[in-house]
């Protein structure tokens, strides 16, 4: 914040004790301070004193654990001499920072506790469903049900999840082919998998490992990376990615990226073998677009002959579905020299009981870029992949809107709901506002003011358009989040400031999975 001019008398409400230039009108000199006068005796041995007294009461500070709120300076944190003591209850804040500073502890707490292993994912064994229309088995509470919720799901209707819990609860009631699925789009917020792995394990853990999802064929950009799988390759496809507008009959398939060759390039799948979750596969998914003339792609499944599949059909999506022997795998996918090939991506799963949680990063993308997609296209492959859930994390690009644009953006968001969630019968779907981002003032991090107002007109948008809202700023405590989460131990946010770091991206993913849970809990006392 730059400092006030000497005419300017106006102090803003969100001014800290320290942020204000001191401004001196008058000097008023006494008996005793004229200039060339000694001081009186003893003055200097009172000041000596004063600081000896102050410096030993800021040691205690740093050998008193129980005094450690009162320090004026931490390693790694901004120096707020005093501010801690005094300035927050002069301001009236002490009540709404001591909340979120408990956010904070509780993020920092969650991040230290999370791993990338965290236990085994569910195994059991599995039941034959009874007749549609049967009771399921009484709910039985989870460890996690007795985890604090940090934020709640905010919900248009009470039923607004029923659909998706009701797929959940089959799936925890371990009937065979019971299988959930949840597809997530979002910008750089999940680029590298973090946020939507933490929730995919998590779900999985609790539920059962149906298999990773859906995968692109090529890296769209750098960032494009999963977690649970290990992907090689895809260097020689040409490739068009929805956000550079580059597919003007609007077929970029499910995870915004159509890839193409005539011959020759290769991507390569394996499955996980460090990790809990993603160990083993017993299907493929090819996704692709069927034309008259389109060729051929081989798929080698560890070092079996290749399989051939043929793209080549009446215009329109196709899908092809390769079956082998449930468990770790490595699978190859080769464009072969007959014809060009189109294809959107592969999904691997497994025969469930479990869930599955595609994670499909739009890096770089503004909301108004997913309506790139052709409508009907996108209907085909959402009514393909048949998703009990949507969920939608954008925002962080869309904070560079000009104001004067923002009706604009809120009839683009809502239009983006309509066309994946549908209008008739729409989707269960969750709606992640954008994490806080920070502005630096100086020596100050303050939240960037737009994102307060793209969070309220996510909101709005999602509660009008019957999805749930999952306020992710306020999961991170609320305005000034920025600068608590930079600072906190480890910092959960990267040092410019608008990204999550590795632990906030995990801290966030486990915030929103408790949200969930606490509906599904809701859910099945509600409906038993």
């Amino acid at each position: 914040m730059p400092a006030p001019s000497h005419s300017d008398t106006t102090v803003s409400d969100d001014t800290g004790l320290l942020d204000v230039e001191e401004r001196v009108e008058e000097v008023v000199l006494t008996a005793g301070d004229e200039q060339g006068e000694p001081p009186a005796p003893g003055t200097f041995g009172k000041i000596g004193s004063g600081m000896a007294t102050l410096v030993v009461l800021i040691g205690l500070t740093y050998l008193v654990p129980a005094l450690d709120w009162a320090r004026p300076w931490v390693a790694g944190k901004d120096p707020v001499p005093f501010w801690n003591l005094v300035g927050r209850e002069l301001l009236g804040e002490g009540e709404s920072l001591e909340k979120a500073d408990a956010k904070t502890e509780e993020a920092e707490r969650i991040a230290r506790a999370m791993q990338d292993d965290e236990g085994p994912v569910r195994q059991g064994p599995v039941i034959e469903p009874p007749p549609k229309g049967t009771e399921l088995p009484p709910y039985e509470p989870h460890p996690d049900d007795e985890e604090a919720v940090t934020q709640s799901l905010e919900l248009p209707t009470p039923t607004a999840l029923d659909s998706f819990y009701a797929s959940l609860a089959r799936t925890d009631a371990s009937y065979a082919g019971a299988i959930t699925r949840v597809s997530h789009w979002g910008d750089s917020v999940i680029a590298n998998d973090n946020v939507s792995s933490a929730m995919r394990f998590l779900m999985q853990r609790r539920f059962g490992d149906a298999g990773h999802g859906f995968h692109l064929v090529a890296k769209p950009n750098p960032s494009y990376r999963h977690q649970g799988v290990r992907f090689f390759g895809g260097e020689d496809w040409q490739l068009c990615y929805i956000i550079n507008r580059c597919q003007p009959d609007g077929l970029y398939g499910f995870g915004g990226t159509m890839v193409w060759s005539t011959g020759g390039a290769e991507s390569q799948w394996k499955t996980e073998s460090k990790l809990a979750l993603g160990r083993s596969a017993s299907r493929l998914e090819l996704w692709y677009r069927a034309r008259p003339k389109s060729g051929r792609v081989r798929v080698k499944i560890d070092s079996e002959a290749p399989r051939i599949v043929e793209t080549a059909g009446p215009e329109g999506d196709a899908w092809q579905t390769l079956e082998f022997p449930d468990g770790p795998h490595s699978i190859t996918l080769r464009a072969g020299a007959s014809g060009k090939v189109r294809l959107y991506g592969v999904v691997l799963e497994r025969e469930g009981p479990g869930v599955v949680w595609d994670g499909m990063a739009q890096l770089g993308a503004f909301s108004r870029k997913m309506l790139l997609f052709d409508p009907e296209h996108l209907r085909t492959q959402i009514d393909h992949r048949d998703p009990a859930l949507l969920v939608f994390s954008f925002g962080g690009n869309d904070l560079t809107i000009p104001p004067h644009k923002l009706e604009r953006y809120e009839q683009d968001f809502t239009e983006m709901l309509r066309r994946f969630a549908g209008t008739e019968d729409p989707r269960a779907c969750v709606v992640m506002a954008p994490v806080d981002h920070g502005l630096r003032q100086g020596q100050r991090i303050v939240s960037l003011p737009m994102v307060a107002r793209i969070v309220e007109i996510q909101r709005r948008v999602a509660l009008a358009e019957g999805c749930a809202f999952f306020d992710t700023v306020a999961a991170m405590g609320g305005d000034g989040a920025a600068a608590r989460w930079r600072r906190a131990n480890p910092p959960l946010l990267s040092g410019d400031l608008a990204h999550l770091s590795h632990a906030g991206q995990k801290v966030i993913g486990r915030m929103a999975y408790l949200a969930l849970m606490e509906g599904y809990v809701e859910y099945r006392r509600r409906t038993e």
